[in-house]
């Protein structure tokens, strides 16, 4: 493995704090409450922290964070946001909903974070009989997207898919290598990925690493016959153990990577240089994009948190203005019902610039787009 010293640090320290919960605590159901809040409507973010999972959880938070003090400062309703951390395993989100169910004031699960976790919410919220709104989890697996329940605000996988072939059209791509980085990820997702390319009359071949398999090896070994355009279905950590196995292997390929990876942590954890990457995006550049909207995510960002923009937060700010303008049209002291059926009027809404519309699939944008890691190490988009 050839990641360097920095970089197995910083991969110690999302174990450690993962384990910890150091990045940020926040108690579950805190009973204290702002004048501010007083009355304010309750909603629940779940998280997973476990390594892989524990940034994406924490910039998608942050964002939503970043949209509820930005309604507080100009005096509007403020939902109170409690927020339950977990392992990301399906006990421990079915432990989170327990509690959810049993405190009635509990009005909307908001911004469930990341995938594994958001479509484990829904399935056991089922289970659970919990009759409460999903609004804006991490989801881009589109397969429970006619959950009357589940209000999905980001491009679908098989939409962010679409976007990639059709700028690759001009080079042919029949056959897509789709990279697992453990049987857990293939379990989840093979199912979902096959129905995908059946739909685009693509031609797919997995390829799983086994337990316990070093993935750089797995990478630099791969068969001479295995597909030119791979897309790898993990997070950052394990596409820079990736990369850097693709880039032994002597043999161009290309890898794709959807909206799941964070390019700040991958970046960070020294990847293969002459491996081409693909990411898409669901949102608008953080850092360059002129919308309004964005504009003002910038600014509250660096005054609020002195963070750097990511998609990820900013998805997270866009989730949480959807949520608090529809919340502020329910009124305090709202019913799960209530908030649950003003949500399935699914309105359209306008975000200083960033248009939100349901589609017939379920999802309130269709935005994607792609930004290309070159051999150089340039990111051109």
């Amino acid at each position: 493995m050839e990641l360097s010293t920095s970089a197995v640090q910083r991969r110690q320290l999302l174990r450690g704090a993962a384990a910890a919960g150091a990045l940020f605590t926040i108690p579950a159901f805190a009973p204290a409450q702002s004048r501010a809040e007083a009355g304010a409507l309750r909603v629940t973010q779940l998280l997973d922290m476990s390594p892989d999972q524990q940034q994406l959880s924490r910039d998608y938070s942050t964002g939503i964070r970043l949209a509820f003090a930005e309604m507080k400062k100009a005096n509007l309703p403020v939902p109170q946001l409690s927020t339950v951390e977990t392992d990301g395993s399906t006990t421990a989100v079915r432990n989170a909903l327990q509690l959810v169910r049993e405190d009635a004031s509990q009005v909307a699960l908001l911004g469930s974070v990341g995938e594994g976790l958001a479509l484990a919410s829904l399935s056991e919220s089922s289970q659970l009989k919990l009759d409460i709104a999903h609004v804006a989890p991490w989801l881009a697996d589109p397969q429970m997207d006619d959950n009357p329940r589940l209000f999905a605000l980001f491009a679908s996988r098989e939409e962010q898919i679409r976007y990639v072939l059709k700028t690759l059209a001009v080079v042919g791509v029949h056959e897509l290598g789709l990279v697992y980085p453990s049987q857990q990820h293939a379990d989840t997702m093979q199912a979902g990925m096959a129905a995908i390319g059946s739909r685009l009359q693509l031609k797919t071949r997995s390829l799983v690493i086994p337990k316990g398999r070093n993935i750089a090896t797995y990478a630099a070994q791969l068969p001479a016959d295995a597909p030119f355009f791979l897309m790898f279905m993990g997070g950052a950590i394990e596409l820079a153990l990736f990369t850097q196995g693709l880039n032994k292997l002597g043999r161009q390929r290309y890898l794709l990577c959807l909206s799941d990876v964070d390019t700040n942590t991958f970046m960070q954890l020294n990847p293969g240089k002459s491996v081409p990457v693909i990411f898409t995006d669901v949102v608008p550049n953080p850092h360059t994009s002129k919308l309004p909207v964005v504009r003002n995510y910038r600014s509250l960002l660096s005054n609020l948190f002195d963070e750097a923009p990511t998609p990820v937060s900013l998805a997270g700010y866009l989730a949480g203005r959807y949520a608090g303008s529809v919340l502020a049209s329910v009124g305090a002291g709202a019913t799960r019902a209530r908030v649950l059926a003003e949500f399935q009027r699914r309105r359209p809404l306008e975000l200083d610039g960033w248009h939100l519309a349901f589609n017939a699939q379920g999802r309130a944008s269709s935005f994607v787009s792609q930004t290309m890691l070159n051999t150089r190490g340039n990111f051109v988009g």
